[in-house]
């Protein structure tokens, strides 16, 4: 069985940094297809995660009559630093998998970014997790 994150995590994955904006970020989801978006600085460090939540709830609706200027002026200038949460939950690589699942549950998170030092060297997901579960049972 796989006993560590660093096992299953995606390796060095794609991230944005705190000054991209909201509309990068919808950009960024879209075409990885992935819900958490690491936010690291310049030299990778990890400066916290944005979600596809957060970036919903931090977007009006473009639907609603005489919006649409509103929501092009706030996914244009809006910085992920802005709606990202900061006070983020990690993990190093050598972290057991249990402990890993552990803070899953403890923490209600939905990612767990794996990091060495305080670089981003990972991140697992609950998607992950359930894979391997799928080739357990």
């Amino acid at each position: 069985m796989t006993t560590t994150l660093g096992a299953i995590m995606t390796r060095e994955p794609k991230t944005l940094r705190p000054d991209q904006t909201l509309l990068d970020a919808m950009c960024f989801l879209r075409d990885h297809g992935v819900r958490h978006i690491p936010i690291v600085d310049a030299d990778g460090r990890l400066e916290g995660v944005l979600t596809d939540r957060d970036v919903k709830r931090a977007t009006p609706s473009a639907l609603l009559s005489g919006q649409r200027q509103v929501w092009e002026e706030v996914v244009r200038g809006t910085p992920v630093a802005k709606v990202m949460t900061r006070d983020v939950v990690t993990a190093a690589p050598d972290t057991p998998l249990r402990e890993g699942v552990r803070r899953f549950v403890e923490d209600r998170i939905g990612c767990l970014p794996v990091v060495e030092g305080a670089r981003v060297v990972g991140i697992v997901t609950a998607h992950d997790l359930l894979k391997v579960m799928l080739e357990k049972v």
